[in-house]
C-alpha cells in the first residue's frame, strides 16, 4: 500500500480475514461461529484483563480458533493436515467454563512417525 507521502507500508488485512480459501472452508465447517458466520477466537475474560482474577490459561491460547467439541477439532486437524499443515492435536482450553477446544502443533510425535523414510525395518 502506498501512503500519501509516497512511502510504502505493508497491506494489512481486516480482523478475521482468512487468506487461504480452503482453510477458511475448514474453519467454517468445524469451528464455533458468530451469528454473522465468522469463527470465534479465544480471548481473556474482562476479569482476567482487569487483573481481578488469575489468568486460567497462558497467553498462548489468545487468538486461537474455538472448536465446540473434541471431535470437531480433530476433524478440522485432519482436514488442515491434508491441506499441508504440520501435525495438529486438539486440547481442552483451561479458560473455558463449558469446555471448548483448540488445536496446537503436535510436537510429541516421534521422529519416525514424522519422517517415514527414516523408519527402521521391523525385525522378523
Amino acid at each position: 500500500m502506498i501512503e500519501s507521502d509516497g512511502s510504502q507500508r505493508p497491506a494489512t488485512n481486516p480482523p478475521g480475514f482468512v487468506r487461504d480459501i480452503a482453510r477458511s472452508e475448514v474453519l467454517h465447517r468445524h469451528a464455533r461461529l458468530t451469528r454473522s458466520g465468522r469463527p470465534i477466537f479465544c480471548a481473556p475474560s474482562q476479569a482476567e484483563i482487569r487483573g481481578a482474577v488469575i489468568p486460567r490459561q497462558g497467553r498462548g491460547t489468545d487468538g486461537k480458533v474455538i472448536y465446540p467439541t473434541r471431535e470437531a477439532a480433530e476433524a478440522a486437524a485432519r482436514e488442515l493436515e491434508e491441506l499441508g499443515a504440520r501435525p495438529l492435536r486438539s486440547y481442552l482450553c483451561g479458560r473455558s467454563r463449558n469446555g471448548h477446544f483448540h488445536l496446537t502443533t503436535d510436537a510429541a510425535r516421534s521422529l519416525h512417525d514424522r519422517i517415514p523414510q527414516q523408519r527402521r525395518p521391523l525385525s522378523a
